[in-house]
This record gives structure tokens, sequence and C-alpha cells, in this order.
């Protein structure tokens, strides 16, 4: 071949060449999940957690890569149960945390696999897996326990409900609610913390109006010591009875602190307690007197007494008027009522006298009621200004009968600024010990000493007077008898 044609093939091997493409070099795409952080150690069931995926684009890699989704499934599964798409880029040595939000409504130990898609400057895609556990359990930072479940229907009762705190740090905005079958009265509470191994009892006022089984829930909401914030509920079931009012009133005429009274015994023989009791005693369709009585408990009695002075003799109705189970009620019974004979102490015939300090009272203790009294004794009492002194701090009286008086004496030491000293009168009646006080006049003996005048002053003069013309007399004739002696 000559030179000529061997320059002309070389030209068409350089154009061929020169024409044909050369392949580029294929992107190269080094991406992993370097780690998942949960935000719940133990999340609970229903419990809304963070996932928080970590994904690294290696120094190795070619260039960024683009996040299109990652998605969260449990292992062996096809069904989401999160997924985030369009996440963003990485460039290359760089990493990127994309926080995902879960929920396991299933305690126990769940494994999980966590999945990142990845597309590359070629339009390349690569999926990266991270496999994951998850210990779900049923939160145990707080108990609810509930106490009080029997109940009447239509009575009001008392459920305590117990919030305990097991944790190992505090719980804050303790939010607890009681709902269910009932009214409940007030039925939120809030508590701002409960601290490790303490609790908070709350008593709900509940009212049942239907009989049987009954439902309550109590719903607890708080935040834990690392911020999450947590709902519990406790399901309980109320024991309803219906209700059964079985009341009984009883009244007879007697005595009391040696009065005439009219007293009345209600007793509830149901499952209802009584409330709001009033007792009245009724004379001619009018009421003549009242007073209030106690609650009475189901099964329990409560006795009133009711003034016998303002109640004529004849027939009486006492009425018990009372709130049950939610609804107003009353119950009624007839007497023949008579005054009952009474004992009535008092002092009469009081006279004083003061030598210094000490006043000593006289006196007698009168029995102007209908019935006699014995062991009969007055008593000075202790008071400012009044002390008792001997040698009669105290007298025994004894026996007196009624319409009769017997004597007595006191002594006591009186500042001179007292007017009254109190005296204590204590006897028998029918076995009975009764005691009353009554006050003392004693003005007179407690008077100045220097408090002369009047009648008395002008008596004083007289006798003065005649003390020095006495002694002028006797001076003169005691003169002239010596003088005739003398002479």
């Amino acid at each position: 071949m000559s030179r000529r044609s061997l320059g002309v093939a070389a030209m068409v091997v350089l154009s061929v060449v020169a024409g044909a493409a050369i392949p580029a070099a294929a992107a190269n795409t080094d991406v992993a999940i370097e780690s998942v952080d949960l935000s719940v150690d133990q999340p609970a069931p229903g419990e809304s957690f963070t996932l928080s995926t970590t994904i690294a684009n290696l120094e190795s890699s070619s260039g960024p890569v683009e996040v299109t989704d990652i998605y969260v499934r449990k292992a062996g599964s096809a069904s989401d149960l999160a997924r985030i798409e369009d996440v963003g880029s990485i460039a290359s040595g760089s990493t990127r945390s994309i926080p995902l939000t879960v929920s396991i409504d299933e305690p126990g130990e769940k494994r999980l696999v966590v999945n990142a898609v990845v597309r590359d400057a070629d339009g390349d895609y690569q999926r990266v897996s991270y496999p994951l556990y998850v210990d779900v359990q049923e939160p145990d930072e707080a108990a609810i326990s509930v106490a009080g479940l029997d109940s009447v229907a239509g009575e009001e009762s008392q459920v305590d409900v117990t919030v305990s705190n097991g944790d190992d740090g505090p719980l804050s905005n303790v939010r607890l609610e009681l709902t269910g079958a009932a009214d409940v009265e007030n039925p939120e509470r809030v508590s701002a913390s409960i601290q490790p191994g303490t609790q908070t009892t709350h008593t709900f006022a509940t009212t049942f109006h239907e009989a049987g089984s009954r439902p309550l829930t109590a719903t607890l909401t708080y935040k834990t010591d690392e911020g999450v914030t947590r709902t519990v509920t406790r399901n309980v079931t109320a024991d309803v009875e219906p209700a059964n009012l079985d009341p009984e009133l009883t009244a007879t005429a007697t005595t009391a602190n040696g009065s005439s009274v009219v007293r009345a015994t209600l007793s509830e023989f149901g499952n209802v307690e009584l409330r709001d009791v009033q007792l009245r005693a009724v004379v001619d369709g009018e009421t003549v007197t009242r007073t209030r009585l106690a609650d009475v408990p189901a099964g329990e009695s409560r006795i009133a007494t009711l003034d016998g002075d303002a109640i004529p003799s004849g027939e009486v109705t006492v009425v018990a008027e009372y709130t049950a189970a939610g609804e107003t009620a009353t119950s009624e019974t007839t007497l023949s009522y008579a005054p009952a004979p009474t004992t009535d102490m008092t002092v009469t015939g009081v006279d004083t006298s003061r030598s210094g300090g000490v006043v000593t009272i006289s006196g007698d203790a009168a029995n102007v009621g209908s019935l006699d009294a014995s062991s009969v004794v007055m008593r000075i009492v202790a008071s400012e200004g009044v002390t008792p002194v001997n040698p009669n701090k105290e007298y025994f009286v004894g026996p007196v009968d009624s319409s009769e008086f017997a004597t007595f004496q006191l002594t006591a030491n009186v500042s001179a600024s007292v007017t009254e000293v109190p005296v204590r009168i204590e006897y028998t009646v029918d076995g009975e010990r009764l005691s009353r006080v009554v006050e003392l006049d004693v003005s007179d003996a407690a008077a100045p000493a220097g408090g002369q005048g009047g009648a008395g002053g002008g008596a004083s003069l007289l006798l003065g007077a005649l003390v020095v013309v006495l002694a002028v007399a006797l001076g003169v004739a005691l003169t002239i008898a010596y003088r005739r002696y003398r002479g």
C-alpha cells in the first residue's frame, strides 16, 4: 500500500474513533441509616411516639441524594405503620435526621423495620433498612383505685378515687375526670404534681338514679418526668341498690335538766339516710315549737327534745320532715301531753357582809318546783375577782322538799370592784343529778369601808359629842370633889 493510501486509511480510522460515543462513568451512591431514636423508651398502646431516623450520605457517594420516602413497617408486613414523602436532599458526606410519628395499639415487644428510599443524580433509586425493637407496655407510672362503690338509687354517695405515683420522678399537670351512669358533682379535679411514691385521693359526690350495676370511668391525664403526656383509664362498676325508705318516729313526755320536754326518736330501718331533719310540735294545726335533728344514717336512730314549756296540755302531733333519696318526706306520731312534774331550785333571802376582803353570803335554798330535791349542795364558783375561801367554800344543804327552803352560808374572797358572785346549786331529782348557776348581788358588802354618810354618819358625830360632854362633866365632878376634900 502506498503512503497516500495509508494516510487516507488513518484519517478514516481517526474519523470513526472521533465520531463514536464514549460511555460516561455511573454515579456512585453510598447511603446508610445510622440510627433510629425513640422519643419514649416504652410507649403505651395507642400512644403516639416519634422515631427520629438519621440518614447518612457517605463521603464515598459521588453527589447528593434526594430522600423520597421514609416508612415504618412491622417485620414481615407489607402495611405501613407510618410514612413520610419528599423529605429533601442530603449532600455527600452529610447526615439528616427525619422525625416520624408512630403509634402501636397492641402491647408487647414489636420488631419494626425502618426503610428509607433515596434517588441519586442519575435518577436511580436505592432503599436502605434499619431493624428496630420497640417494647409497647401499659403505663405504670400512675395507678388508679376506686372506693365507695356501694350506693342507693337516688341518694348522693361519696366515691373516692386515688391516684398513686409509682414512677421515679414526679407526675405533673395531673387531671382526673369521673364520668359514667351517674350525676357527678364537680367531675374534674386537677393536681399540679404528685411526687414519687405518694398518692392523692379525690372524693366525688355521686348520684345514681337507677338501681343495678352502673358503670363509672376514671380518666387520668398527666405528664411524666420525661415530658410525655399520657392518658390512662380505669373502668369500674358500682352496685346500686333500690331505695328502701323505712322510718319510724316515736315521742314521749319526760324531763330534761329539771324541765318538762317532749323527747322524740327518729329511726331509719331502711337503706336510705334521712337528711336535713326538722322536728315540729303541732297543736290544733299550728306549730308551737320546733328543733333540728342530726342526719339519721341507715340502720341508726337520733334523739332530740322539744321545749315542753311551749306545748300546751292535750293532744300533740310531732312531725319529722326530712330529705330521703333526693325526695322530701315526713313522719309523724301523736301523744297526749301533760307537763311533767319538775324541780326548780333557786336562792332567796340573800344577805351579805364583809370582813376585810372576805364576803359572807347567807340565804335560803328554795325549791319552787313540784318535785322534792335531795343532796342539795351550794358552791362558790371561782371567777375573776372571786375566790372561794374557808370556812364555807361550799355548803351541804341536804334535802329540800317541794315548796320548802333551807338556809345556807358561803364565804369568798371578793374584790372591791366585784358586784356579783356566781353560786352553783347542785341537786338530785329522781336519780338525776342537776345543776344551775345563779348570780348573787354583793354590791352592799363590797362597798368601800370609808364610805360613811347619811344617818350612819350623823349617829357617829352624835356619839362623839356625847363622849366629849361626859368627859368634861366627869372632869368637873372630880375637881369639885377634890376641893371639898382639901377644904
